[in-house]
C-alpha cells in the first residue's frame, strides 16, 4: 500500500512539474509573440508602376544578331503601334528550352504579334547557338552586360525567375508585367484582346 502511495505520489509531482513547465512555456510564447507580430518597418516602400519600364531598363544595351548595339527603348519604338511579347530567356535555362514548343505555337495562334526574345546568356556564342539548335523564332537580341538575371537589366525588371514573359500593348503600355511559364493560358487571352 505504501509502495502504491509512494507511486501516486511521486506521479503526481511530475505531473505537476510538467505542467508548471507547460504553462511557464506558454506564457514565453505569449509574450514573445505579440512583439514580432507588432513590429512593422518604418518606412514602407511605393508600389511599383508596373505598367511602364524603369528608365534603366529601357536604356540596357543589347546586341542583335549582325552584332550592331540596340537599346530596350530603340527595340519597342520600332514595334511602336504593335503588340509586343517579351521573352527574357537564357540556353542555361531548362524551363525557357522546355517552353520553346508552346511559344512556337504562341506565335503561330498570334501572327500580327511582335515576339521578341532577350537572351541573358553568358556570351553571344551560346545564345547564337541556342538560337540555331532549338529554333527560337522572333526578334533576337543578346544583353551585353553578361551578368544575367543578377545584372542591372536584371534587376530592372525585378526578375528572380526566367523564362519571363511581359506583354505590351499597342500604346507602348506593359499589358502584363510578370509571366512565366505556367501563364500560357493568361498571355493568349490578354493577346485576343489587345492584339
Amino acid at each position: 500500500m505504501k509502495k502504491i502511495f509512494l507511486a501516486l505520489a511521486v506521479f503526481a509531482m511530475t505531473f505537476a512539474a510538467c505542467n508548471k513547465k507547460a504553462e511557464t512555456t506558454t506564457e514565453e510564447v505569449s509574450t514573445t509573440l505579440p512583439e514580432e507580430v507588432n513590429t512593422t518597418p518604418a518606412v514602407e516602400e511605393q508600389a511599383k508602376d508596373t505598367t511602364v519600364f524603369a528608365q534603366r531598363a529601357l536604356e540596357q544595351e543589347f546586341a542583335e544578331l549582325d552584332g550592331k548595339s540596340i537599346t530596350l527603348q530603340q527595340i519597342l519604338e520600332q514595334q511602336k503601334g504593335k503588340a509586343v511579347v517579351i521573352d527574357v530567356w537564357a540556353a542555361w535555362c531548362p524551363d525557357c528550352i522546355k517552353a520553346v514548343p508552346t511559344m512556337k505555337e504562341i506565335k503561330k495562334e498570334f501572327s500580327n504579334v511582335v515576339f521578341v526574345n532577350l537572351s541573358l546568356d553568358k556570351t553571344e556564342e551560346a545564345w547564337k547557338e541556342a538560337i540555331e539548335k532549338y529554333g527560337i523564332e522572333g526578334l533576337q537580341y543578346y544583353s551585353k552586360e553578361g551578368k544575367g538575371m543578377k545584372g542591372d537589366f536584371g534587376k530592372s525588371l525585378d526578375l528572380n525567375w526566367i523564362p519571363r514573359y511581359i506583354v505590351v500593348d499597342k500604346e507602348g503600355k506593359i499589358a502584363l508585367y510578370n509571366a512565366t511559364e505556367k501563364n500560357f493560358d493568361q498571355i493568349k487571352d490578354l493577346l485576343k484582346k489587345i492584339q
